[in-house]
């Protein structure tokens, strides 16, 4: 179901799904040209996860849009819209699948359910010169590669290290905020705003280029 549907600053279109239907139902709840792009599609993949995910994106594209989209992906994987009435990014994490939309501006976005499991790869993406709040490591660690996960997308490279090229300048975690961070694998070593929200189920964070 639809949890969220906003315009999160000028331009921007931000849609949040949680699945909790089969993909039986997300399938009916596409229209009648989405549903005959999305059997081609489905065919393909094989996991009921995977097919899920695929659904509930489409979905939330079609409602926030109000049209019928074909998303398409680059050599790298990143989405794009065939017709390129918008720039694109797509995220999901268990029961949750999120959309991001803007006009003209690259965009990025992620979002990430809590758990443990950043604990156990801590060391492939935070550097030592990155701050981690002892207090509240787990979240910390979470929003951390939420960010780098954000600005992987909008950077495009498949070249980038977690660890070496992407930076995120110390913070204190609040319920929503911006994230100072910057890349270093380009010749311009870019600065980036990146905002995040923590919600009592997910973190989400987006930026855009």
């Amino acid at each position: 179901m639809l949890i969220r549907k906003e315009i999160i600053e000028e331009g921007f279109m931000l849609g949040i799904w949680e699945i909790t239907e089969s993909s039986e139902q997300l399938f009916n709840m596409l229209s009648e040209e989405n549903r005959k792009k999305a059997y081609k599609n489905l065919s393909k993949i094989k996991s009921k996860k995977r097919k899920l995910e695929w659904l509930s994106t489409r979905v939330v594209l079609q409602i926030l849009t109000n049209d019928n989209k074909t998303v398409k992906h680059t050599a790298q994987g990143q989405p794009y819209l065939s017709d390129n009435s918008y720039q694109i990014s797509i995220s999901h994490s268990k029961d949750y699948a999120v959309v991001l939309l803007h006009k003209h501006q690259k965009v990025g976005v992620d979002i990430e359910n809590y758990s443990d499991r950043v604990l156990r790869i801590e060391n492939r993406f935070i550097s030592e010169d990155e701050y981690i709040d002892p207090d509240n490591r787990t979240l910390h660690l979470i929003l951390h590669w939420c960010a780098k996960e954000t600005l992987y997308k909008l950077m495009d490279s498949t070249k980038i290290i977690f660890k070496e090229h992407l930076h995120i300048k110390p913070f204190q975690i609040q319920d929503k905020g911006v994230i100072k961070a910057s890349e270093s694998l380009s010749p311009n070593n870019t600065d980036f705003d990146i905002y995040y929200e923590v919600n009592k189920n997910f973190v989400i964070t987006w930026g855009t280029l």
